[in-house]
């Protein structure tokens, strides 16, 4: 048969609905999807072709990639199912159309189904014996078989092994059974009731031994709709059927169930009706029930998968843009207990200074560890300190804030320095021939700092008298001086009395290692602090090619290590070296499919890449192929020619390096920077497609491109930007509004980095311990991870604090990134200590800020006096800034998708003058810098509160809805129907006389 053509996707209805579904123009979804198609890249269209998107973000643009490449797909499997059924001979204009018009994948595959290659079963082994045309005559009432039971006799053949009619019955009951699973009227409204009425239950696999599975003890006993079920506990209710702790299965009512399958069939004139009912029962339980329930937990999973990506990218994205910690020497710490703790100290560029292993945990040589801590901060100038926060991180901080602490007691008490060589001997002086004699060991230590030597008060001394004299070196050894000597090992010396002291000769010790010196070290830095850092995926890395190539001549120990502290120097920088599902800031993300989840978060490193824009002399490898139209191969190669060539002067030298031609360099030479490059444009995010406007732009106000460098030029550029008209200048340049305006914020604020305006971390001199927290206490802690109940907040202890979404802010939010994201610093409050189960419940919400839940009832506002406070709150309308109550962090903006930088407000906030245009350009965040924010309401005098209104009259309600046999359609109704009627009513009667007395309110008015 033919094969149909099949429209290219997508079709001009489709760009429609996708415009329609994302609230924008179709003309924008034309352009992004003209653009995409010319092989852009999404960050280049979204910072540098403003002007034909019509400055969509990063986040639309990425959907309509992906609406266009769902749709796109689903032509694709059209063409495919047409040429399957086509082969088969049996296509017609009907199904032709059905495929055609099939709007979902589901709807496609329900359609293909019936023609679908099967596998083996009973149906197919009736087929085989041929009562295959039997049972659709009887499925499409054909007329032939209207006397069902003579034909039936006229199948029945033993050499088929049809040996009855009932063998033949039961083989066309297959058959129809098959017929009715594989009917797409009947699966979609099936399906549509699966997901409208199940419930996933899941219980107690009974093989499971006493004891065991208790991490699913929750899930012994569960019952939830499926259309309800958040996606965590899909995925816990997996892992634990996938561990035979549970037993899962979808439950839905199979009589409801019977009633859509016979009525999609259409049975009610069937001629075979009897039949065909107990088919379809049989069908719905054998064949459509757990085909359906596979599918809806397939479903479920898939939703649950994508939900936890999506959990992962937004925590990971947090963690790549976190500020980085310039121009600070950092020591990092890998702590460890067995293996001890690696130490690697780094310059400010993160190239290694020195490392070592000190052993804190072992008695004998905590002294050394602490010790050695204390040469390379002095001896460097460490003025961070970058713990990792794995296995041994509390013992190994509590070590750091002792050594801080010891230094700032030092500061603080100085005391003058010790004696190199202490002797303690009696108080009368010993004749020389008697110590020559008695202790040959001493003869020759007279030189020796450390030499052990023996004083005498008289001619004859009593062993008890006998006085063993100890030099200490500065570093607190005290080895003996190996002399020769008379006597043997283990002879006993004697000051020539009766009575005798044994003091046994030690052997010569083995070689000890180099003492840890402190001498000559200046003192710590006075600012000197720590930090904990996330160190998930350190191991990985120290493994990988990467770190292999990067340090080949170190152990995978110190790679690891190294990593830690330049995760504080350039979060960026170092994270995309590692795998990201390897960093473990996601919820369940070891569930979900490694293929799946690396390609979903290659995107948020992409996207975090050209946020922040990559420094072309200094950039690796791996973060060099995330940029904007480079990949693995290009990166290496411009790696290889600044290793060849030198650093990079210009963004045209680009054009030199091998496989860069003009398109990879227009995709990319606006995200590769040169902070020392010989044009300053080069150090900016403008394109060099936009240099001539550029520098037309500065030429208009009187500047060279050479006072970008010049902070006090750069000031005056920035005043006469703001006072621009930046519509009139578009036009004298024939610029874009929004490419000048990108541009002037470029000009205004040259070699931005915008995570400069992110909070940095927190840094601690000191540690808190499980039992100082109390009820009511004010913290500072850092955002670890965010899930969908609420965030884990790191305050300093070695267990999490755990703020639940309820405690986020005083006022309802959808989801706990609308307030925070990883490492955010926040201020917590202690809810409640669980010293036992080691849990800390925080709060975000200031004490006494509370939301307080709205009065319920018609007469609780009225009859109660006026509220004070009430004249006092700042009137609702006012948008900005957020009242006082409201104790929660600003929205992070820059971190929910990309968003080109100084875009607050956008260029259409700068046509005509205006007060708040003086920082139009040049502020360093979304709000400190802007307009000075309105003085709070609550410093103008309060409003009178108003005259009480009269409230309205509540309907009448009929004996049937007062009895609950109606239905109540308004809000009236339903405060009328929960009113208690009559004992109010009763009561009213005996006050008749303060009845007269109700029109006081309304004279006195405000009073």
């Amino acid at each position: 048969q033919p094969v149909p053509e099949v429209p290219a996707a997508p079709q001009p209805h489709d760009l429609s609905r996708i415009a329609q579904d994302l609230q924008i123009r179709k003309a924008q979804v034309e352009a992004v999807v003209q653009l995409l198609d010319d092989d852009n890249t999404v960050p280049f269209i979204t910072r540098y072709r403003k002007e034909r998107t019509g400055g969509l973000n990063e986040d639309v643009i990425r959907r309509i990639q992906d609406r266009v490449a769902a749709l796109r797909a689903l032509t694709d499997r059209k063409r495919t199912i047409l040429k399957s059924i086509a082969f088969q001979g049996k296509l017609n204009d009907d199904l032709v159309r059905a495929v055609l018009g099939a709007e979902s994948p589901k709807r496609l595959e329900d359609l293909y189904l019936p023609f679908k290659p099967k596998k083996k079963s009973l149906a197919t082994e009736a087929r085989e014996k041929g009562l295959g045309p039997l049972a659709e005559a009887i499925f499409h009432r054909d007329p032939a078989v209207e006397k069902l039971d003579e034909v039936v006799q006229g199948l029945v053949d033993p050499d088929k092994w049809l040996l009855n009619t009932d063998d033949v019955m039961a083989g066309v009951r297959n058959i129809l059974a098959d017929m009715v699973a594989d009917s797409a009227d009947v699966r979609g409204p099936l399906r549509a009731f699966t997901w409208d009425t199940g419930v996933l239950v899941s219980v107690r696999n009974e093989s499971v031994a006493e004891g065991k599975g208790k991490e699913y003890e929750p899930y012994f006993d569960f019952r939830e709709p499926v259309k309800e079920i958040p996606p965590h506990r899909v995925l816990a209710i997996n892992r634990g059927e996938k561990g035979n702790v549970l037993k899962v299965r979808v439950d839905t009512d199979p009589v409801r169930g019977l009633e859509i399958t016979t009525y999609h069939l259409n049975l009610a004139e069937h001629p075979h009706r009897g039949l065909l009912l107990e088919v379809a029962k049989d069908a719905l339980e054998r064949l459509l029930r757990p085909s359906l329930e596979r599918e809806v937990r397939r479903e479920l999973t898939d939703r649950a998968q994508e939900h936890a990506v999506m959990v992962f990218a937004k925590n990971l994205r947090s963690l790549l843009l976190q500020p980085p910690l310039r121009g600070k020497k950092v020591l990092a710490i890998d702590p460890g207990i067995r293996t001890g703790c690696k130490l690697a100290a780094l310059d400010e560029t993160g190239k290694l200074l020195e490392d070592a292993v000190i052993y804190p945990h072992n008695q004998k040589q905590a002294g050394d560890a602490k010790r050695k801590l204390e040469q390379l901060i002095r001896k460097y100038q460490i003025s961070v300190i970058a713990i990792g926060n794995g296995t041994g991180c509390r013992d190994s901080e509590q070590l750091v804030a002792d050594l801080i602490a010891e230094f700032v007691h030092r500061r603080l008490n100085p005391v003058p320095e010790a004696p190199q060589s202490v002797t303690v001997s009696s108080d009368a002086p010993a004749p020389a021939p008697v110590a020559a004699e008695a202790v040959p060991v001493a003869a020759e230590a007279a030189p020796a700092p450390a030499a052990v030597t023996l004083d005498s008060g008289a001619p004859t001394l009593p062993a008890e008298s006998l006085t063993l004299s100890v030099s200490l070196t500065p570093d607190g050894a005290a080895p003996l001086a190996p002399v020769e000597a008379p006597a043997a090992v283990g002879e006993t010396l004697t000051t020539g009395a009766p009575v005798t002291a044994s003091v046994p000769v030690a052997p010569p010790p083995p070689p000890a290692a180099p003492p840890i010196s402190l001498d000559g070290l200046p003192e710590a830095p006075a600012d000197l602090a720590y930090v904990i850092v996330i160190e998930a995926g350190a191991s990985d890395y120290s493994a990988s090619p990467v770190a292999r190539e990067e340090f080949p001549d170190l152990d995978a120990t110190t790679r690891g290590t190294i990593s830690i502290g330049r995760r504080l120097q350039d979060p960026l920088a170092e994270l995309v070296k590692i795998d990201p599902q390897h960093i473990g800031v996601g919820l369940y993300q070891h569930d979900v499919k490694p293929k799946f989840l690396k390609e979903s978060l290659e995107g948020v490193i992409e996207s975090s890449v050209n946020q922040v824009g990559v420094d072309l002399n200094t950039a690796s490898v791996p973060l060099l192929r995330h940029v904007s139209g480079l990949n693995q191969l290009v990166a290496r190669e411009i790696v290889n020619y600044r290793e060849k060539n030198g650093a990079f002067t210009s963004r045209e030298q680009l054009l030199q390096v091998p496989g860069l031609g003009e398109k990879r360099f227009t995709q990319a030479a606006g995200f590769l920077k040169l902070p020392d490059g010989a044009d300053p444009l080069d150090s900016t995010w403008i394109h060099p497609e936009s240099y001539e406007v550029a520098r037309k732009a500065l030429a208009d106000f009187g500047f060279a491109p050479d006072d970008l460098r010049n902070r006090e030029k750069v000031q005056e550029l920035r005043a006469k930007l703001n006072a621009t008209d930046l519509p009139e200048m578009a036009a004298k340049l024939g610029a874009g509004e929004p490419t000048l305006d990108d541009i002037f914020a470029s000009l205004a604020r040259p070699g931005r980095d915008p995570r400069e305006d992110l909070p940095p971390p927190i840094f601690k001199t000191g540690v808190l311990r499980l039992e100082d927290i109390t009820q009511g206490m004010e913290l500072k802690g850092t955002v670890l991870n965010v899930v969908p109940f609420g965030a884990f907040v790191d305050i300093g202890l070695k267990e999490s604090g755990l703020v639940h979404i309820s405690q986020m802010a005083n006022r309802y939010i959808k989801s706990p990134y609308d307030v925070v994201s990883v490492g955010d610093v926040v201020t917590v409050w202690v809810m409640e200590v669980k010293p036992g189960e080691k849990k800390i419940s925080l709060s975000m919400i200031q004490p006494g800020q509370e939301r307080r839940q709205p009065d319920r009832g018609r007469g609780g506002r009225a009859d109660a006096p006026p509220r004070e406070p009430r004249g006092e709150r700042p009137p609702r309308p006012q948008p900005a800034p957020q009242p006082a109550q409201e104790q929660r962090p600003a929205p992070r903006e820059d971190r929910g998708g990309y968003r080109p930088p100084q875009r607050q407000g956008g260029f259409q906030s700068r046509q005509g003058a205006g007060a708040g245009q003086g920082q139009r350009y040049g502020n360093r965040g979304p709000g400190p810098n802007t307009a000075p924010p309105p003085q709070p309401q609550e410093a103008a005098p309060p409003e009178p509160p108003k005259k009480p209104g009269k409230p309205k009259p509540l309907p009448n309600l009929t004996p049937e809805k007062k009895a609950g046999k109606a239905a109540l359609n308004t809000f009236g109704e339903l405060l009328a129907f929960f009113k208690p009627p009559e004992p109010e009513k009763k009561q009213e009667p005996p006050k008749e006389e303060p009845k007269a007395e109700e029109p006081k309110p309304e004279e006195g008015g405000p009073a």
